[in-house]
């Protein structure tokens, strides 16, 4: 092998490996605030990060349905997720080529409590 060759393996190991890092770097979070949740304009990424503790703490765990509208806030109509009771945009999914959105789902058990996710379309 030549030296040139060396150097452009080691090169593209180098940059494969920052897109390694970059993907698995921790993201920060946002602890869940209702009245930032419903704030007008919030960007997508505080939101994904504030869904992400809501899931994390199960704090949607055994609501009911008027509690998660009422911390939540009625979400908009979408044809997407028809599976699940209430559905929430969060925005473009994470990762190093966002394609799809990641949707906060949440669904009623027959004893009407909750059961929330996150899910990608």
């Amino acid at each position: 092998m030549g030296k040139k060759f060396r150097i452009a393996v080691a090169s593209v190991a180098f940059l494969l490996g920052l897109v390694l890092v970059a993907y698995l770097w921790p993201r920060p979070s946002t602890r869940f605030d209702a009245a930032h949740w419903n704030a007008k304009n919030l960007p997508a990424s505080v939101r994904l990060q504030m869904a992400d503790d809501l899931i994390q703490t199960h704090r949607l765990d055994g609501m009911t349905r008027s509690q998660v509208i009422s911390l939540l806030g009625e979400p908009p109509k979408t044809p997407y997720f028809k599976d699940y009771d209430l559905v929430y945009l969060l925005g473009p999914e994470r990762g190093f080529m966002p394609i799809d959105s990641e949707w906060l789902v949440v669904k009623f058990g027959r004893d009407g409590r909750a059961e929330a996710g996150i899910a990608r379309d």
